[in-house]
């Protein structure tokens, strides 16, 4: 008898562990899949895209309280039929999150099946981090969200190993173009790291104000400038490879506010590890410094480039010490710096410290695996 009932006892206490085991895994709420091969529309709820081929259609809006989970090995298209029809691009709510985590094997890939520059709008992210225009928020001039506000952690989600291919198509109007990535008001909480610009039309990598930190980011084959900043942008941006076109524009192109100088946050980032390889312009310079930005720039090595430097608009903070080039390499076409204050004469080649044994981007994050997208 005793046997017995240790026996008995034995099988409910298993019985009552796997019943509860089984009640956790079904109370457990699950992510569902994207259904069919089109991403479209607005997500208005979790959701998840498998590893696969699918098409980008229209303007795709993840929502605010939405998380759109896209797996390695995914790779989306904006077709040439939907080009034609107009906007193509997907966007970030503030509130929502993208959560992109490539591998460096594996990539997340946005393409377009024309392969022609400016074919769509690239990926656009609205954040709650602060900015220096009045009241603290604004619309975003690509997709047209709120962005900005007091949250300088704010976490709109996760992009590793993510290549964005031939972006920058014209706003309607063509006031303004799409960048390949448009990182509008991000704050420390969103990671940013091993993402590639490939010959996109307008900017490769645009930061509008925010606090967000990168690495690892490749611009390559992009016609207009390749980092770019404004309304106070003030993270870290490190290990930076760029590769100009012919008629690439300015690598960087730093401003704090276009339409007042001394707007508070000042832009004032620290940025180290870039290799540049020039568009061959004797006009166009590694550096343009506007609209005073501040800025901490170390260990540069640019070729092709005409200026190192195109100081424009304000010289304050090139006098302060604010905003300086250190342990730079720069082999220039026309001049190491260019004063383009109008009846200027300040010497401003101090603004850079140059350094010939500067080593630039550390290229082997780029190199490993297959994530990369050479020209």
């Amino acid at each position: 008898m005793k046997t017995n009932f240790l026996k008995a006892l034995a099988l409910s206490v298993a019985f009552f562990a796997i019943g509860c085991s089984s009640s956790d895994d079904d109370n457990t709420p699950s992510v569902p899949n994207l259904e069919g091969t089109t991403l479209q529309g607005n997500i208005t709820a979790d959701l998840n895209i498998p590893a696969g081929n699918y098409t980008l259609k229209g303007v795709v809006t993840v929502k605010a309280g939405a998380t759109l989970t896209i797996e390695p090995g995914s790779t989306f298209t904006v077709s040439t039929a939907d080009q034609a029809l107009g906007a193509n691009y997907l966007q970030i709510e503030q509130g929502a999150k993208l959560i992109a985590n490539g591998t460096s094997s594996s990539p997340i890939v946005f393409t377009a099946q024309s392969a022609t520059v400016g074919a769509w709008g690239g990926i656009i992210m609205n954040g709650k981090a602060g900015i220096n225009v009045a009241g603290g928020t604004e619309i975003a001039e690509a997709g047209g969200l709120i962005y900005g506000g007091t949250d300088n952690a704010d976490n709109s989600g996760s992009l590793k190993y993510v290549r964005v291919e031939y972006a920058g198509a014209a706003i309607t109007g063509g006031t303004a173009e799409y960048n390949a990535f448009s990182f509008f008001g991000l704050g420390t909480g969103t990671v940013l790291e091993n993402l590639q610009a490939y010959k996109g039309a307008d900017d490769a990598f645009e930061f509008f104000g925010g606090t967000v930190n990168a690495t690892n980011l490749a611009a390559f084959g992009c016609e207009d400038d390749n980092i770019d900043w404004d309304r106070g942008y003030r993270g870290t941006i490190s290990n930076i490879w760029i590769i100009q076109p012919s008629n690439g524009d300015f690598a960087f192109e730093c401003s704090n506010l276009p339409v007042e100088f001394n707007s508070s946050p000042r832009a004032n980032p620290t940025v180290s590890n870039v290799t540049i390889t020039g568009s061959g312009n004797a006009t166009k310079a590694a550096f343009n410094f506007k609209e005073g930005t501040a800025g901490n720039i170390s260990n540069v090595v640019a070729t092709g480039v005409g200026y190192g430097v195109d100081l424009r608009n304000q010289l304050a903070q090139f006098q302060d010490g604010s905003l300086k080039v250190t342990n730079a390499n720069i082999t220039f076409i026309t001049a190491l710096t260019k004063n383009g204050i109008t009846g200027d004469t300040t010497n401003i080649n101090s603004i850079v410290t140059v350094n010939a044994g500067a080593t630039g981007a550390n290229t082997a994050p780029f190199t490993a695996g297959t994530w990369l997208r050479n020209l």
